[in-house]
């Protein structure tokens, strides 16, 4: 069956996403969400709420989805700890780390790899199926046919968003809100920068996209576990009217389309990515849009104002003279059948007018409106000239829906081994503090023109797209292949292309995803992990080291303090210098829409409201935003020496020696500069 799960922003939204019909619902606890700005529940409400989801049989997951420093984990743990003895479904995870101390904590509580993983490619999802993950949320940027090729071709459990607000940006990848307000999405604080003003052109808004919609499309979609909602941000009326359509949609029934789309919808709703071909896509909240919703939200609360009947029961009663009154019930959920039954403490009397007969019986048991179970086959065996009381049997037919309320509630329940040992026994030790005296420099480029002048340089290591390597290029041995950042349409090609490159003498790839490193070692390359694999704590670094890793880069939406400290077996380094990406997206926004293909940069750029330049950089099947200022780091030698290498990240730089020599000499640079986050840090 295909779960239908819903958003939870807090509790008030819990009574919409049961009575509309949700199976599944996800919400955030106070800390470590996603939706840090969502009401979240409190340890208590948390409680209750899994109680009352458990009476119905629907599952609630956690989403403990957010990165996580050092510093963190002993009150993770405990938030793990907490949702262990709740006994939710599930953990939805982003972090490494936090996937590995919940592992420690609770081993047979389920997790899910959250969207924000970058899992969108087979390579990926078996990557998280090889970690232990038991579902994988993949990207919200990928086609029907994409979707089934991974469906295809690997084993976990698949969640897809099938309703609700749609990021420009690959899931995971954006780091916009950080760089320009220090409000990290990775970090559940995205303040949606993406929806301002941008312009291209005389085009306006064109990173803001429309929401998504799949809901017409649920009956074709095979395969896929669980089809989920976004908008823990939104009202409990939004929750209902998305779920309703969902499940109207499943059962092949007509949904409002226009109620859908009135509640809430940035010009309109699209197919996003669904059908390959990326078109009428952008949009941004009008004047009408509001107008819209207020209109919408009339009449919304009859989908939820009464429990959803979801389970069948059938019901047989028996009333006998000289016996008590026994009815029994007999129902099915999850694959398993039961059976209750229930006796009234009195026995029929002897009528003095009209006796009962099987058919009042019948109507009498069969009044179950109110409840989660709808009638299915009642019968009634009754002696003739007696007569039983409605209130006997509207008590017998209660009893017997508590019986059944009693027992899903504990089946739906899962129990949980939770360790009783120290978190501090989990917990990485604190790196020692180091300060090497000769700095281990990185080149990274992205044009064949700066790879020519980066193998003239004495780079210790050189990452370069894969696209610019040929037999031809020289020190195979100082570079590191970096494959297509989106795997998503170029797999199969991709892992053909990697052999070819491994066969002509080059041994080293840098994995930005878990896919390019499951790809990369099946290839047989030795791995190195990028910037984008969001690695921000010691235990995330230990995962790394567990994948064979040859050393992990870590992400610059850490401090430089916080980042020194994290104890990795591995050497870890770090970015120092170049325009840090904002975001990674498969929509151009100098193309309007879909990638231009393009090899090499157009040179164009897209604008804030401010008039700031963005560039743009094509790279094929992906587009980088990049910062408009450039990370410069050269002046702080003594804190560049805490790690054991550095990056120097070229993107539209036409002469890369002079920077370069600049770092080698710890030279003070001119001009506007950023020191990016490495000083202010971001919430």
């Amino acid at each position: 069956m295909n779960e239908i799960l819903a958003p939870l922003g807090g509790y008030e939204t819990l009574a919409a996403a049961l009575n509309s019909g949700a199976d599944a619902v996800y919400a955030g606890m106070k800390r470590f969400s996603a939706r840090k700005n969502a009401e979240n529940f409190t340890d208590e409400q948390l409680s209750e709420a899994v109680t009352e989801c458990h009476k119905r049989g629907v599952k609630f997951y956690i989403t403990l989805n957010t990165l996580v420093y050092d510093s963190e984990f002993e009150e993770l743990a405990e938030c793990i700890k907490t949702a262990a003895q709740c006994g939710v479904d599930g953990l939805i995870m982003q972090d490494l780390g936090a996937a590995e101390l919940a592992r420690e904590i609770a081993p047979n509580l389920p997790i899910h790899a959250s969207t924000q993983m970058t899992l969108n490619s087979v390579s990926g999802v078996l990557a998280a199926e090889e970690l232990g993950y038991s579902r994988v949320v993949i990207g919200r940027e990928l086609s029907k046919s994409e979707i089934e090729g991974i469906r295809k071709k690997t084993h976990a459990q698949l969640e897809i968003f099938v309703h609700g607000a749609l990021c420009v940006c690959v899931s995971g990848q954006c780091y916009m809100s950080s760089l320009f307000g220090g409000r990290s999405g990775n970090r559940g604080l995205c303040a949606q920068p993406c929806r301002l003003d941008f312009t291209c052109g005389e085009r306006h808004n064109v990173l803001s996209l429309k929401d998504s919609s799949l809901i017409p499309h649920l009956a074709e979609i095979e395969g896929i576990s669980s089809f989920k909602i976004e908008g823990r941000m939104k009202r409990p009326e939004y929750v209902a009217c998305a779920v309703d359509a969902c499940r109207k949609s499943l059962n092949g029934e007509d949904y409002d389309i226009a109620r859908l789309s009135g509640i809430f919808s940035r010009g309109g709703l699209t197919e996003g990515y669904y059908d390959g071909l990326m078109r009428d896509m952008n949009g941004i909240r009008g004047k009408e849009d509001v107008e819209n919703s207020a209109n919408a939200l009339k009449g919304i609360k009859e989908l939820y104002k009464a429990e959803f009947p979801r389970f069948k029961v059938d019901i047989n009663v028996k009333i006998k003279r000289g016996e008590r009154i026994t009815a029994c019930c007999s129902y099915s959920h999850d694959n398993w059948t039961s059976q209750m039954t229930a006796f009234t403490e009195t026995v029929p009397e002897e009528a003095t007018g009209k006796p009962i007969t099987a058919d009042d019986v019948i109507l009498r048991m069969g009044k179950l409106g109110g409840t989660m179970f709808y009638a299915g086959e009642i019968k009634a065996e009754v002696d003739d000239g007696l007569y039983v009381s409605a209130a006997d049997l509207n008590a017998l037919r209660r009893e017997l829906c508590e019986g059944v309320e009693r027992f899903i509630l504990e089946n739906s329940t899962p129990k949980y081994d939770i360790s009783e040992k120290n978190i501090s026994d989990f917990l990485p030790r604190k790196a020692e503090p180091r300060t090497k005296s000769d700095l281990s420099f990185r080149a990274e480029v992205a044009t064949a023109e700066q790879l020519r002048q980066a193998l003239e340089l004495d780079f210790d290591l050189i990452y370069a797209p894969m696209k610019l390597l040929d037999e031809s290029t020289s020190d195979k041995h100082r570079i590191a292949v970096i494959p297509p950042l989106i795997l998503t349409d170029c797999e199969e090609e991709t892992a053909v292309r990697l052999d070819e490159l491994r066969k002509m003498g080059f041994n080293k790839g840098l994995a930005h995803t878990l896919g390019h490193a499951r790809l990369l070692k099946q290839c047989g390359f030795n791995v190195l992990g990028g910037y984008r694999m969001n690695v921000l704590n010691s235990l995330s670094a230990r995962v790394c080291s567990d994948l064979d890793f040859l050393d992990i880069t870590l992400s610059f939406e850490g401090t430089a303090a916080t980042l020194a400290e994290i104890n990795s077996l591995r050497p870890k380094g770090i970015v120092a210098y170049g325009r840090l990406p904002l975001m990674l997206t498969r929509r151009c926004p100098i193309a309007n829409g879909k990638p231009c293909g393009r090899k090499e940069p157009c040179g164009k750029s897209i604008f804030d409201r401010h008039g700031t330049e963005i560039p743009v950089i094509c790279g094929g099947n992906s587009i980088e935003l990049l910062n408009p200022d450039v990370l410069i780091l050269s002046d702080k030698p003594s804190i560049l020496r805490q790690f054991d290498f550095v990056i120097l990240k070229f993107t539209t730089e036409r002469e890369i020696k002079p920077i370069y020599e600049m770092y080698k000499s710890a030279g003070k640079p001119n001009g506007k500069l950023t020191r990016g986050l490495y000083f202010r840090g971001a919430e």
